[in-house]
C-alpha cells in the first residue's frame, strides 16, 4: 500500500492512503506522535512475523545450521 506522509500549516502530520484515498487518522498529529505510531506498527508487524519462525510456516527467510555452516565454508 502506497503511503504518503503529509505536513499540514500547523506542522501537524497525516498519512494518506492510496488504496483509499482517505487520511489513516482522523485528525492530524504532532510528529512525535507520528513516529511513535510508526514505529509501533512496524514492531508489531516483526513480532508477528517472528513469531512465525516457531510454526511450519515461517513468513522470514530461514536456513538451517547445517546450511549456514556449508555456505561459511564455500567461502
Amino acid at each position: 500500500m502506497s503511503r504518503f506522509y503529509v505536513k499540514n500549516k500547523e506542522n501537524k502530520w497525516n498519512i494518506f492512503s492510496t488504496i483509499i484515498d482517505d487520511f489513516l487518522y482522523d485528525n492530524f498529529v504532532p510528529f512525535d506522535y507520528l513516529v511513535e505510531s510508526v514505529c509501533s506498527e512496524v514492531e508489531k508487524t516483526k513480532r508477528k512475523e517472528l513469531k512465525t519462525l516457531l510454526t511450519d510456516k515461517p513468513e522470514l527467510n530461514v536456513m538451517s545450521y547445517e546450511e549456514a555452516l556449508e555456505r561459511k565454508k564455500i567461502k
